[in-house]
């Protein structure tokens, strides 16, 4: 459904629902000035804008932490 990098980008607002995923997107697209940002932020709110609601619930967000704590870990 989601590729890594979209979770990733995801991870970075409010994914509670599915529209306030949509929305969060949408209003920090504002603030802004990277157009290939900017870009792949409008890709995912067409791409949640064509997922179901019960789709999206079943999206792990979490499925990455792990993996961010053992990269962390290794740089320290």
């Amino acid at each position: 459904m989601f590729t890594v990098e979209e979770i990733t980008l995801l991870r970075s607002f409010d994914t509670s629902t599915r529209r306030t995923a949509i929305l969060s997107l949408m209003n920090e697209m504002g603030m802004m000035q990277d157009d290939e940002l900017i870009a792949q932020c409008l890709s995912m709110v067409k791409k949640l804008e064509n997922t179901t609601d019960d789709d999206f619930a079943g999206v792990d967000f979490t499925v990455y932490d792990d993996e961010d704590d053992w990269k962390e870990a290794a740089d320290e």
